[in-house]
């Protein structure tokens, strides 16, 4: 079993890889790897309350709900969220410190980057 690590740090609406980041993960799940989703920089919004069909664009709540099911974590960036101002995240995702996220990133043994 391997620790993948895919870290989110695009802005969500105006491109679609925050949405295959996050398909690609559940299908990282797959081969029964340990999955870690990171949101930092940007990518906080993305772990965010929004709603995207506003704009045109799927939500992608079914690939949290599934991560969630599957029991892969998925953390928030603090120092992200702070300077971005964003009051809330999802209830599935935890804020984390920079310390324990670049700890989960060195332990991995796949960092993929959208």
């Amino acid at each position: 079993m391997k620790k993948i690590t895919v870290i989110v740090r695009n802005l969500p609406l105006n491109t679609r890889r925050n949405a295959e980041a996050l398909r690609m993960s559940v299908g990282l799940t797959l081969r029964e790897d340990k999955v870690t989703v990171i949101f930092m920089d940007d990518g906080v919004y993305t772990a965010a309350p929004a709603k995207p069909e506003l704009v045109n664009s799927a939500p992608p709540k079914k690939e949290f709900e599934v991560l969630s099911m599957l029991k892969c974590p998925m953390l928030a960036d603090k120092t992200s969220i702070e300077k971005r101002g964003v009051k809330s995240i999802l209830a599935n995702v935890a804020a984390a410190e920079r310390e324990e996220l670049v700890k989960t990133i060195t332990e991995s043994d796949i960092v993929i980057p959208f």
